[in-house]
Order: C-alpha cells, then structure tokens, then sequence
C-alpha cells in the first residue's frame, strides 16, 4: 500500500512539475516586485511581509505603530528581504497620500497591494462613542479608497504598463468568540467586499491575466453561464497564500457603480437633471420632454482639451451595441444594458479623452461620443433628428451602428438621414441644397457604417463575393429610377448618405454567440469564452479600422478647432435646436464660436498681463523705465499667449481688432506717446502715489533726525557750516533712499521747507559768524535750477521711453501678426497638401472602381459575346446534326430502294403490259 501512495505522490509531483512549466513566471514568482503592506507591525501583516521578503520581493511596510513597523523590517532584512517601513495612520487621509508619495519617489511604483490594516474597538456596539465608530470604517473601509486614489502606484491610471496583481486582504481581526452588540469587522468589510468586486471587475477587463483578488467574495449575484467555464490546469489558476483563496467571483457589469463607467452626459433631454454626487439622471416631475440641455461637468472636460480634438459619434437605433462598442475602443467607459428600455439618453461623453498619433505625426485628443437610441417605441421623430443632426454636426467621424444586412424598402425609415437638408442649415444667406453640402462636405464626419449580426455572406449583382461597401453601393445606395412616393424617400436617404459625409466606407460583424444570455453578458469576463472568435476577429479589425478614421475636427474653412471651439460650437448648436423654427445654422454658429474664442483669448492674455503686473506691484515704488521695462516684457508674455489660443484658427480681421482690444487693455497711448489708458497706467499712477508717500517719508524722517536738531540748537558758537553740513547730509541721504518718479517733487518740498526754516531763524542764522547771506541765495538758486534741470531731463527720458515702449508695443504686435500669418500660410499649406492628398485618393479610388468598373463591363461583355456564340454553336452544331441525321435519312432511303428487287406488272386479258422498273 505504501509502495502505491508513494508512486502517485511521484506521479503527482511529475505532473505538477510539468504542468507549472508552462505557467508564466508572473504567476509562480515575486521576485522583484514592488509589495506594499499595511498594519505590517504584527500579525497577518507581519507573516506577509516576511514571507514576500523570503520570496525576494521588496517589501513596503506601512502601519501607525512606528516600533513595531521598525522591527518587522529590520526581521526581513535579517533573513536576506529588502524592507523600508514607513510609519502611517491609515485613518488619515491627508497622511495616506503623504506617505504614498514619499513612497513613489523613494522606492518606486507599487505592484502588488495588500490592504490588511484594521480595527476592532471592542465592547458593547450601544457604547462606542462617534469617533470610535468612525475610526472603525475610515480603516477598514476608506483607506481602501484612499489607497486607490494615492500616487505611489500606476495601478489605477496605467494598469497594463505597470501593474501585474492587485491582491487586497481585508483586516484579519475577527476575534474568536464575539461578545452580543460587539462591532465586528464583518459590519464594514460587506463593503469593502463590493469595493474589492468592483475594482476586481474593472481591472480583470483590463488585465485579465494580471489580476488575483485577495478574498473570498463569496458567490456573484449577477447570473451565471448555462455551462460553468471551463478551468485551467492547476499552474493556470490564481495564486494563493498560506492556504488562502485568492479567486473570488466577478460581478456583472450591471452590478458596478456608475462611477467605474467614466462617463458622464454632455447633454440630456430637458425634463432630466444630471446628479453628479450620484451620477445618475433624475426625472422632473411634471416636466415634457421638449429639448435638450447642456451638463457642464462633461463641458469643462471639452474645454480642457487645448490642441486638436477628434470627436468619434456613435448612433443607430437602440439596444444594437453602440455603448458596448465605445467600452472596446475605450475600455469599459460607456453604461450597457441589456433591457428594452434606452441604457442611453442624450449624448453621453467618455470622461477621459485620451491621445491619439495620426499617421502624419500630428497629435489629436479623441473624444468618444455615445448617443441616444433612435426609433424607440418612447421616441418622437424630432427627438430622433435632434439627436442625429447634433452627431452629424459634432463629430469628425460618426458610427452609424445598425444590426442585419438593410435592403432598399428598409432605407424609408431612415428618415433622420434624409431629413439633414431640412435640419442643418450651412449659410445664411443661401439654402440648403445637397450642392451646397458637397461643398462643405469635408468638414462633416467621415460615415461608417457597422452592420451587426451579419452571418450570410455578402455578394454583389453577379453573385460573387464582396465587401459590404460595395454591396451596399450597389444594392442599397444606388438611386431607383421609379417614381413612387416612398422611392422618392428612399433616394433623398441615399442621396444624403452620399451627399452629405466626407468619406463612406462599411464593414460587416458575426453575431458574437446564438445565446441571448451571452449576449446580454458579454462584458462578464465569465462569458468572455462563449463568445464567437470570429466576433472577436471582426471586432479586433473594426477598431483597427475606426482608429484608422481619427481625424481632427474642422470648421467650414477647413481650419482645425479645439476642445474649447467645440464646446461653443455644441451650446449655439442646442441653442439653435431648442428655439421653435430655427435649426443648427454652420456659418453663424462657427462665427459665434471663433468670437468666443478671441474673446477668451484676450480674456487669457490680459489675466497673464495682469497677474505678473500684481506681481511687481509688490516691489512699488520704482523707477518709471523700470516699470516700462517689465510692461514690454510682460506685455509679449501676454501676446505669445494670446498666440497660442488661437493658432488653430488665424483670422487676419478677428486678430487685429481682438489684438487692438488686447494692447488698449494693458496700455494705450495719446498722440503725444505718454501712456493714457490700461493696466499699465493704473500701475504708473500707483507707482507714483506710492513714490510720493515714501519720499514724504524719508523727507520727513530726514528733516527730524538731521536739519531739526541743527536750527534747534543754534547758538553763537553755532557755526554755518555746521548747519549747511546738516543739510547736504540730509540731501545726500535723500537721493538715495529716494524712488519712484515723484523724487523731484518731494525734493522741491523739501528744499522750500528748508527755506521756511532759513527765514523764520534768519536773524540767527546772521548772527553765526561765517553766515554769508549773498552766498546762501546763490547756493538755494542753483540747487532750484538743478532740481528744475533734473526734472526736465527726467520728463523729456519719461516721454522719450514711453514713446520707445509704444513702438516696441507696436513692433511686437506687428511680429505676433507676421508670426500669427506664417503659421496660417503653413497650416494653409499643409491643408492644401491634406487635400490633394485626400483628392489625388480620392481620383485614385474613382480610376480604380471606373477601372473596376469598365474591366467588370468588358468581362460581362466578353460573357455575353461567349455565350452567344456558344449559343449559335451550340445552334448551329444543332443544325449540322439534323441536317447530318436528313443526310442520313436520305441515304437509307436510297440504299433501300437499291436493294428493293423489281417489281413486275403483268396485264389483264384483253390489254397489252409492261415492266416498271
């Protein structure tokens, strides 16, 4: 018996063996990760540090007892382990976030997180006190948060480059015997539960190779496949520590909170509110639905985009996967349903807009866009043109996601398409024919159009295999020559698709499973395997080809816009939608649009100005070209700003006047060149305020402590000198504690208060005995005509440097508007060279199909030409063979004739006879 136990542990230990060799070393090592460990100074906490450190992983040690924490990585170390401990109050947020950062920039990011940390205060429930309580669930529940939003770890930002497991453990501090009303732990890890599940849901779509939940989270309450998938072979399975279960069950996508979706509405009917505390949407009671209204949380988003943006819309009729196919291209961005009743209302915006790389180099922010289902059983047909116009009108490429191949009598109901002529408006003064469309065509979205669920295959006229762009080209875009009424509605839907869009191209989906449950759960990652591979092919190349699509946003001019432009192009647009009568006008909205961007331009400018002139408010007073000098350099701070915030879209007219605007706001000047106006003279006229007050001051100050006690101690030992020598310390001091351009001012005040001083003591002032009175009058004379001389050289250098510092104003203004011109003329360049490109495909393609086209015609000829002469081949083969069987016939005949023997005819009595041969 030993002899077999012996033999199947060897067997065992063989397989084992063999079978954790093709477990990838993620999977069977941490060595070299990064384990972060909170409540690490005893217990759980403690086992854990050191096991990782024995298993050579690097070991951050958190926990609030600083001793202890201490002497747990000082055990690591000893036994061969790297730990750095790190004393935190895990109950603390602010100190949570301090203590990560330190860690980030000391060791590096976190890969593997264990969340052990925890409390158990105890006695009676009916006596803790608030804090207690609080305390309780700041530990064992929000610092699970905290650590989610702290820096020491990518894992939550960057969680495919950074991150391999999450592993949470929930607070081992469960006594053995509970006593009645005693706060257990299990009050606040119910919630941490559905945390940890939500996180684990989050990170598994993301990563599903790299996640190991570290708690049992007990059995999921979203359903469970009809077949429970299949598991792997032992190596396969997650990790587990100390016997401890690491797999917990996921929960449907329904089960996770809005939150973890990442998107927020960017505009929704108006008898909805947007609760972002929530984030769910509230009916108004007693309220129709007759419009739509902007969210300004998803608005700010779009005006934090600076650079080019690329909107991508996504519409169709509901419940066809338009929110599940944004959640591909983004991740797990966009709410899915999977009821009957609209997931979606209004349009709803991915809440990070991430970077994209055009095949050109130039960078793009894209801007995922989820609308409304249309031809709902609740939805009106304004509803459904108001949705569609926005899309048309906001985007640069624009999904049109629709389930099963369409045939021609299926165009009628898209009327919403056919009825853009009627909904769009692209000038003023002109109508809105196709033809005036087509000539703007190139800054309308490129239309994509997905088809779902296609399992037949697609052929064209002759039956042979094609792409979906050309079957629906042939078989349901082509224009019907009848003349019934709902033909007439079929071809203004093909003209518009036709028309109105920069480019057309189509592409077909499988059907991802036959099982309705599947589809409903195919986020589910436990879904994921019964899910067809041909959907997951097809949906691999139709985001290759969406991304291939992105493109910047453009306006009627063929100029890029920005996140801000688009913003205010969406609020003239809804404006216009929600006015009776009036629909989105292009050319006004665009106007309005590039004025808001000016305006706000020189809004941003003159806030740079201004705030480096507060800046330097604060080192007043000074002297005046000083001041002047900081006002050239600030104020062409100011105009590369304002450069910047309107680069996208240089219009000569717009600059001058909004830059004339922005000049006169920092400082304008009067014909003579003194400064009269702005910013900078506000500041020249606090500089000399303040210039006076200080000079005051210093004169004052001067006058007491060295001219007052000379006259007040004149005696007839008093000498002049002494008194003058009072003096010239005092005007010497003077100058150089003086500033600012009211210098010259005070200094006369002072020299006239000097002279008061010299009357009201003259008569013992002619007592001294070197007073000379003729010299005193000639030495106060030619101290006035240097204070006047000095005064007009000041004056005449002031205006001199004003006048220079508005020349370079202007000089600076010319260069922003040559600088400003030149980058026009390259972007003007580079959009000719985009559209010759796109024109020189564009012939490409047309030589190409009318090539196709015209070798497609000569084959059918040459088909035809076949077979007629086959036919008259075959005819006439048909003819010889008759013609051969008569020859035949005849042949037979004769030859029987031949061989027939004579015939003789002998004559009755009475007559003569003959022989007929």
């Amino acid at each position: 018996m030993n002899i077999f136990v012996l033999l199947a542990k060897i067997f065992w230990t063989i397989l084992e063996a063999f079978v954790l060799k093709f477990v990838p070393e993620k999977r069977k090592s941490v060595r070299g990760e990064v384990v972060l460990v909170t409540g690490a100074a005893h217990g759980v906490g403690r086992c854990l540090a050191l096991e990782f450190g024995r298993l050579g992983a690097t070991v951050v040690l958190w926990d609030i007892n600083r001793d202890g924490n201490e002497a747990t990585a000082e055990q690591v170390r000893e036994e061969g382990g790297t730990a750095r401990a790190y004393q935190c109050d895990c109950s603390k947020r602010e100190e949570i976030q301090r203590v990560a950062q330190q860690v980030k920039e000391e060791v590096g990011d976190v890969t593997i997180l264990f969340n052990n940390a925890g409390v158990m205060i105890t006695g009676s429930v009916l006596d803790l006190t608030d804090d207690q309580i609080e305390r309780t669930f700041q530990v064992n529940v929000l610092a699970h948060f905290w650590m989610q939003s702290t820096r020491c770890t990518d894992m939550y930002n960057d969680i495919v480059r950074e991150m391999h497991r999450v592993v949470e453990a929930l607070p081992d501090t469960t006594p053995l015997v509970s006593k009645p009303l005693q706060l257990l732990p299990d009050d606040s890890e119910q919630t941490a539960f559905r945390k940890l599940k939500s996180l684990c849901h989050q990170l598994k779509r993301v990563n599903p190779e790299g996640l190991v939940s570290g708690t049992d989270a007990g059995p999921s309450s979203g359903p469970r496949p009809r077949k429970s998938p299949r598991r792997g072979p032992p190596g396969d399975r997650p990790l587990s520590l100390s016997g401890l279960s690491l797999d917990s069950g996921l929960p449907t996508p329904m089960d996770i909170p809005a939150t973890g979706h990442g998107s927020v509405p960017l505009c929704i009917p108006d008898n909805l509110e947007w609760d972002p505390t929530n984030n769910r949407l509230v009916a108004i009671l007693g309220v129709e639905r007759g419009g739509l209204k902007l969210c300004e949380e998803a608005l700010s988003i779009l005006r934090a985009i600076k650079g080019p943006v690329c909107p991508v819309c996504i519409v169709g009729r509901c419940r066809t996967g338009k929110s599940y196919l944004l959640s591909q291209l983004q991740g797990g961005r966009f709410r899915l349903g999977n009821k009957m009743d609209r997931e979606t209302l209004g349009i709803w915006m991915g809440s990070q807009p991430f970077q994209h790389t055009l095949a050109d180099g130039r960078q793009v922010t894209v801007v995922l866009l989820d609308t409304e289902g249309m031809e709902a059983h609740d939805a009106k047909e304004n509803t459904d043109n108001q949705i569609f116009s926005l899309s048309v009108l906001l985007g640069s490429l624009l999904i049109y996601n629709t389930k099963s191949v369409p045939h021609s009598h299926d165009l009628q109901s898209l009327h919403y398409i056919g009825n853009l002529s009627k909904s769009i408006q692209v000038r003023s003064s002109r109508g809105t024919s196709a033809e005036e469309i087509r000539r703007v065509s190139d800054c309308l979205p490129q239309f994509f159009w997905l088809l779902r669920d296609v399992d037949l295959e697609i052929t064209d006229r002759k039956g042979q295999r094609c792409s979906m762009k050309t079957y629906l080209l042939e078989k349901v875009l082509k224009a019907d020559d009848s003349f019934d009424d709902d033909v007439a509605d079929q071809n203004r839907v093909r003209k518009s698709i036709l028309t109105f869009f920069s480019d057309f191209d189509a592409f077909a989906l499988p059907p991802p499973s036959a099982d309705t449950e599947v589809i409903q759960n195919m986020e589910d990652p436990r879904y994921a395997s019964y899910v067809t591979s041909a959907f997951h092919q097809g949906m691999a190349r139709v985001k290759k080809e969406i991304v291939g699509k992105f493109a910047p946003k453009t306006n009627l001019a063929g100029n890029i816009i920005n996140g801000d432009q688009l913003a205010d192009l969406l609020q003239c647009y809804v404006r216009a939608i929600n006015t009776p009568g009036t629909v989105p006008n292009m050319e006004d909205s665009w106007t309005q649009t590039l004025q808001l961007t000016y305006q706000r331009a020189v809004e941003g400018a003159v806030k740079i100005y201004e705030d480096e002139m507060k800046a330097l408010s604060r080192r007043l007073p000074c002297d005046e070209q000083e001041l002047l000098g900081h006002h050239q350099f600030y104020f062409e701070m100011a105009l590369d700003g304002f450069r910047v915030d309107t680069e996208l879209d240089c219009d000569s007219a717009l600059m001058q006047e909004n830059m004339k605007e922005l000049e006169d706001r920092c400082a304008s000047f009067d014909d003579g060149g003194r400064c009269s106006g702005g910013i900078l003279y506000q500041y020249l006229c606090e500089n000399e305020a303040k210039s006076e007050e200080h000079c005051r001051e210093m004169k004052n100050l001067l006058m007491e402590a060295h001219v007052q006690p000379v006259l007040d101690s004149l005696s007839a030992n008093t000498q002049y000198g002494d008194v003058m020598r009072a003096v010239e310390a005092a005007d010497q001091m003077y100058w150089e504690m003086a500033a600012g351009p009211k210098a010259n001012d005070v200094y006369n005040e002072f020299m006239k208060e000097l002279q008061e001083h010299r009357d009201r003591v003259e008569h013992t002032l002619s007592q001294l005995k070197d007073y000379d009175r003729r010299l005193e009058e000639e030495r106060v004379r030619d101290q006035q005509n240097r204070v006047i001389i000095r005064e007009q050289e000041e004056e005449t250098e002031r205006l001199l440097q004003q006048m220079q510092q508005q020349k370079e104003q202007d000089l600076a203004k010319v260069k922003a508007m040559e600088e400003a011109n030149r980058q026009r003329l390259q972007q003007l360049s580079r959009e000719h060279q985009e559209a010759s490109r796109r024109q020189t495909e564009r012939l490409e393609r047309d030589h190409s199909s009318r090539m196709s086209a015209f070798k497609k015609q000569q084959e059918e000829q040459f088909r035809r030409t076949t077979e007629r002469l086959e036919n008259e081949k075959r005819s006439l083969e048909g003819t010889m063979q008759s013609l051969r069987n008569q020859q035949q016939q005849l042949q037979n005949q004769v030859s029987e004739l031949r061989n027939r023997p004579p015939t003789v005819v002998h004559k009755r009595s009475g007559g003569g006879g003959c022989v007929v041969m």
